[in-house]
């Protein structure tokens, strides 16, 4: 609920569900992976609102975490949270606080971490690379991870929500028409995702 909050723009909300969902946790003896994840939740919640001291702090107890390593007691619903998607979640919330080349770096090395068979994280991950490096004006970063998301949609991976993210970069980089670079991949994102 939290994360669809962070989508809905709604980011109190995401604080809010996360603050209960880690009261709960602590009643449990909740694993690292749990943690975890619920901090990094937190992050993006925060990271929403503009808040970059717990943002940066609920980041670091997420790694602290993480770094603890897996459990036999994980849930099932926390085994998607591997090295690539933490870094790419912190990245996500450096773009929400405005932190573009920090995230641009954080999100280059999720792209890179993950595995073939996750091609739609992939593909996420690179389309919020796309959109990082435009908000910093880095077109030709911005135009190469793009098309290699592109490339993944061309490939058969569908998915909505990269589609969506990709018409969010071609919105941010139609405000750059005048710089070349940033005209043409805005062009070639409305020729594939009209």
């Amino acid at each position: 609920m939290s994360r669809q909050s962070v989508d809905l723009q709604k980011p109190r909300e995401a604080v809010r569900f996360i603050r209960t969902a880690e009261q709960y946790a602590s009643q449990w003896e909740a694993t690292p992976r749990v943690t975890a994840l619920l901090a990094i939740r937190a992050a993006q919640g925060y990271a929403r609102l503009g808040d970059e001291m717990n943002t940066s702090h609920s980041i670091k107890r997420a790694w602290r975490a993480f770094d603890q390593g897996p459990s036999a007691l994980d849930p099932e619903w926390t085994l998607f949270l591997n090295e690539a998607e933490l870094t790419c979640l912190e990245g996500m919330s450096r773009t929400d606080l405005g932190q573009h080349r920090r995230a641009v770096k954080l999100l280059e090395r999720s792209s890179s971490l993950q595995k073939l068979e996750h091609s739609r994280n992939r593909g996420m991950c690179l389309v919020r690379l796309a959109g990082a490096a435009a908000l910093d004006r880095d077109f030709d970063r911005t135009a190469h991870a793009a098309g290699e998301s592109l490339r993944l949609i061309e490939g058969g991976q569908s998915s909505t929500r990269t589609r969506q993210q990709l018409v969010v970069v071609r919105d941010t980089l139609d405000r750059h028409r005048d710089v070349p670079a940033a005209r043409s991949t805005a062009e070639m994102l409305t020729q594939h995702i009209a």
